[in-house]
């Protein structure tokens, strides 16, 4: 039998301690603390203190995992990084003729640029320049330029039974009242009886259908299905228990541009700047003379509307913007998750190795990234907080946006010490941020959970389990 010297014993031990971190520097064991979640759930998590650069537990965070909306975390990071403070989206009136005698002899165009927060009031706002600088007709076309973006406004892998419903509304170039409107349903009848559908004069949309008012013991086993058809018309089929006041029903705009064409051509009416052209959609950015421009908010308080608010609008406008900007080119998904992959791998030297990139709200189910990326990205944000400002965007626990109520960590000692970016999708449940420990030290985490399901008891215990397993994980690491 061969023996070691104390210098090679000391050699192998150093050997062991670089494989294995999370065995040799753990002080909260994430391993038994992950029995406490459904069987059958994925885990991914890694914390590390900032302060002494300690992994203080870790597990699988090698493992590609759905980040659902943490990806908006690179989506922030990318924008501040390439776009700037001083971004803003612009929607601009431009002429491609004179002026006479009150008439702009010649075509409108209106340059969109996917401003996300863009309200139809706002729009109004600017069509009455129009009026203010004397134009009371238009010879010309109507000319819509979206030619900023290209391709599907929606990106890989969203899930098709979702594209009806607002958090799913298409980021397009167009974008306005965040391409969502709002039906009422009449329920307030006699049992059989069909629902009235109320649509708002100000939404150029059709609903449609056949809802039928069901009985108590119908009730239970009713459904309302929504159908797409052309020109943002919605059939709803089903039926719906009985109401006594209106049943609000949200849906997201099939057709931006249609949907837009119509209210321009309505508030024009509303100006009484009369219009007979025809409307345009050219594929390629018009030129033309400057009437009027509208900005939208800076960079920053969009950033931080997306992260507070896990706004899916303002991620993959900034998204597709973003690939705009760098390329200088119309951009399609697939493009600016190029683009975005490219900027946060040189100037934040963030790897993002075989993960994959589908958008920029965490919406797609293509979505592939691991604990470990995603904290590369929080200690970046942490370590240059001077110059990026980003750390006040994220939720704060017991206070603001998606992490105000949360169950795990509404009470101290974790309230107002965790702020962290919230992600759900169907099963999953994912947390990316930052805590201050109990010494006053920044600890940067991330924690991936996909495949969550409390089968048959989801309406009464969906989350009881990870109410659990989060306030006991979290206190633990405040503790350290």
């Amino acid at each position: 039998m061969y023996k070691l010297s104390s210098k090679l014993w000391t050699f192998v031990l150093g050997i062991s301690f670089v494989l294995h971190p999370s065995q040799s520097t753990a002080k909260v064991d994430v391993e038994e603390l992950r029995t406490q979640l459904p069987t059958g759930t994925s885990l991914s998590f890694v914390a590390k203190n900032l302060k002494t650069q300690e992994i203080l537990t870790t597990l699988n965070p090698q493992t590609f995992m759905l980040p659902a909306s943490t990806q908006k975390v690179f989506t922030a990071l990318a924008a501040k990084l390439s776009l700037g403070d001083e971004f803003h989206f612009e929607t601009s009136l431009l002429r491609d003729g004179n002026i006479e005698n009150g008439e702009l002899q010649g075509n409108l165009i209106i340059k969109f640029t996917g401003d996300p927060d863009l309200t139809s009031d706002q729009l109004y706002q600017l069509l009455a320049q129009l009026k203010q600088q004397g134009i009371q007709r238009i010879k010309g076309d109507l000319i819509l330029d979206t030619a900023v973006f290209t391709g599907h406004d929606r990106g890989l892998g969203w899930i098709w039974n979702d594209l009806s419903m607002c958090f799913n509304s298409p980021p397009a170039a167009v974008n306005i009242n965040h391409n969502c409107f709002y039906v009422d349903l009449d329920a307030n009848l006699p049992t059989g009886e069909l629902v009235k559908f109320n649509v708002p004069a100000q939404y150029p949309v059709q609903v449609f259908g056949q809802v039928r008012v069901a009985s108590k013991e119908e009730a239970p086993y009713c459904q309302l299905d929504a159908i797409l058809h052309d020109n943002n018309r919605y059939q709803i089929k089903g039926c719906l228990a009985h109401q006594a006041k209106p049943f609000a029903l949200s849906f997201a705009v099939q057709d931006p541009n249609a949907y837009a064409a119509a209210i321009i051509q309505h508030q024009l009416n509303r100006l009484g700047i009369s219009f007979n052209g025809n409307i345009q959609q050219p594929h390629t950015t018009q030129q033309g003379q400057i009437l009027a421009q509208h900005f939208s908010k800076p960079l920053p308080e969009l950033i931080k509307k997306m992260m507070k608010k896990s706004d899916n609008q303002i991620a993959d406008a900034l998204f597709r913007t973003i690939g705009y900007q760098y390329y200088k080119r119309p951009a399609s998904f697939q493009l600016s998750a190029k683009a975005m992959r490219q900027i946060l791998q040189t100037n934040a030297g963030i790897k993002f190795d075989n993960s994959i990139i589908a958008d920029g709200s965490g919406l797609s189910r293509h979505n592939l990234i691991s604990a470990n990326i995603m904290l590369q990205t929080l200690e970046y944000i942490a370590n240059n907080e001077a110059q990026l400002h980003l750390l006040d965007s994220f939720p704060i626990a017991g206070v603001d946006g998606t992490l105000s109520g949360r169950g795990s960590m509404i009470a101290p000692p974790l309230a107002q010490n965790i702020s962290a970016k919230t992600g759900a999708l169907k099963g999953v449940y994912n947390l990316a941020g930052f805590m201050q420990n109990s010494k006053g030290q920044r600890i940067a985490f991330v924690q991936f959970i996909n495949g969550y399901s409390t089968g048959d008891l989801e309406n009464k215990t969906k989350r009881a389990p990870l109410v659990r397993f989060e306030n006991a994980l979290y206190s633990q690491l405040y503790e350290d």
